[in-house]
């Protein structure tokens, strides 16, 4: 990605470039880390991503591996209607539902995921550690034992519920390269006090486990952890100072004093001439699908600020970072115009270095389209569980399964030249050959093209101003391709044994898979 440049000339004045970044829906500038049998074709992905997950017994594993290929095979249908037969539904619901003492938690569970997403890391320059947080709403559910009172809609209507931490590891360019965490928040382990005291809370326990990866991870690897911080920010950056393998980038969402007699930070950092000038596009199509997208003309300030310290953090001494500022210019009618700022301990010492940090904080919408394929997509909230253990563990795998949606959304456009073994499995493919030549479509002979197939079997259209095929009909298309792709080859092996039968095709039973 290329940001702007500031041009100061012999009087000192800026002359900067405009330059676009993306608000809301950044774009993936290349699949690299992601190959093959690497945790993404349809074939070998689970295996791949649990086949060694520590759980003692390797039945559990077997068990793990084939309850993710029937989930993962059918995103939009809960437990029990992903198993073609009693034993195979019985065997997920046991391994889902064994005692909380046992193997079969969220951190196993996550295991060997976890591993190929260091492994992933590893080949990148710089990964982004990216926090977020999201209320699963059980209140459908009868009998719950466990889940407690969350407000999903955050209008104050309480329901059952757990709330979930996750951390997704993602290129700097976009590329999600898989779900590093998954923690929730339970009355159990939340402080009695303030509730933006536990979210500090909350992303204080991200950043530590973002920071342990981080040690398995090449020194060739920058490892920026990127949240929202509403309070605590000195202590986040005071966890940093502890964890210096990883840098830390915050958007404050509340101004707060500079010291005893200081200025405020917003004033502060807000004040004085712009440092450059940059064009943000807005664009958010999920969250708001009927509101076009539009550039907005922005400021672009940085300097150098020192937190001062809380009472939580005892006499630790003043946490010195960068400050961005970002602000547009003129007031957008009936939308309220960016402002946005950011506190990073990445060294920012020009205009360049502040729109790179813009850069890598708009990365962070990809949490959110995370969270969109978890909820509605996997249909997490319909999970056929009662206690809080069986649900934590249920949304781990469905969280990885997510994972790999997301992925596949964003290869189809970003690197639609690339084989389409990337993420389909071969008689999966020969389906979508025979799906093309039915409907007249592009042959998928390109990733690109068979995730379009995909797309238009969840009812996509692809007509002259359409947008770009969203997660929603992806994860539908994905649902009737498996069922498509097991019919067609059911078939397939049929007609070849009635030919045989039939006296012609001498040789088509040899050719059996």
């Amino acid at each position: 990605m290329d940001y702007p440049r500031a041009i100061r000339n012999e009087g000192g004045a800026v002359k900067p470039d405009r330059q676009q970044l993306v608000l809301g829906a950044s774009h993936v500038d290349d699949a690299a880390g992601l190959e093959s049998g690497e945790g993404l074709s349809a074939a070998d992905w689970t295996k791949n991503e649990f086949g060694e997950s520590p759980m003692v017994e390797k039945r559990l594993s077997a068990r793990l591996v084939k309850n993710v290929g029937l989930l993962g095979a059918l995103p939009s249908n809960t437990n029990a209607n992903n198993a073609s037969d009693g034993t195979a539904t019985s065997a997920s619901y046991r391994l889902i539902e064994m005692p909380a003492e046992s193997a079969v938690k969220v951190r196993n569970i996550l295991a060997q995921h976890r591993e190929r997403i260091i492994e992933r890391a590893c080949r990148q320059r710089t990964v982004l550690a990216i926090q977020g947080g999201t209320d699963l709403n059980f209140a459908t559910r009868q009998g719950n034992d466990g889940p407690e009172l969350v407000d999903p809609n955050r209008k104050g209507a309480k329901s059952l519920g757990l709330h979930l931490n996750a951390t997704l590891a993602v290129t700097d360019s976009g590329l999600p390269l898989g779900v590093l965490r998954v923690g929730f928040d339970s009355t159990k382990t939340r402080p009695p006090n303030a509730a933006a005291r536990r979210n500090t809370r909350k992303l204080l326990d991200g950043f530590v486990d973002i920071a342990k990866a981080a040690s398995e991870m090449s020194d060739g690897t920058r490892v920026i952890a990127v949240c929202n911080v509403e309070a605590g920010c000195f202590e986040m950056f005071d966890a940093q100072r502890r964890h210096p393998r990883v840098d830390l980038l915050a958007k404050a969402g509340n101004d707060c004093e500079l010291g005893e007699h200081g200025p405020n930070l917003f004033t502060l950092i807000g004040s004085g001439a712009p440092d450059a000038l940059i064009d943000v596009e807005v664009e958010d199509p999920a969250a708001h699908p009927s509101r076009p997208k539009r550039l907005a003309n922005c400021e672009l300030r940085f300097r150098r600020v020192a937190m001062p310290t809380t009472e939580s953090a005892g006499n630790s001494e003043l946490a010195k970072v960068s400050a961005v500022h970002v602000v547009e210019t003129v007031q957008p009618d009936g939308e309220n115009p960016v402002q946005m700022c950011f506190l990073t301990t990445l060294n920012v010492r020009s205009a360049q270095d502040a729109a790179e940090v813009v850069g890598f904080y708009l990365q962070r919408w990809r949490i959110e389209d995370f969270f969109r394929v978890l909820k509605p997509g996997c249909r997490t909230e319909f999970l056929p569980f009662r206690t809080a253990d069986r649900l934590q563990n249920a949304v781990a795998i469905n969280a990885v399964i997510a994972w790999r949606i997301v992925v596949m959304t964003l290869l189809g456009r970003v690197a639609p030249e690339r084989a389409p073994e990337l993420t389909f499995a071969d008689h999966e493919l020969d389906f979508l050959q025979d799906y093309a030549d039915e409907h007249g479509l592009p042959a998928p002979d390109r990733l690109g093209a068979a995730v379009q197939l995909v797309a238009h079997l969840g009812g996509y259209r692809a007509r002259k101003h359409d947008p770009d095929s969203g997660r929603q009909v992806m994860w539908h298309g994905q649902t009737r391709l498996v069922s498509a792709a097991m019919g067609h080859r059911i078939g397939f092996k049929a007609g070849r044994r009635q030919a045989l039968q039939n006296g012609s095709g001498a040789d088509a039973m040899q050719e059996l898979p």
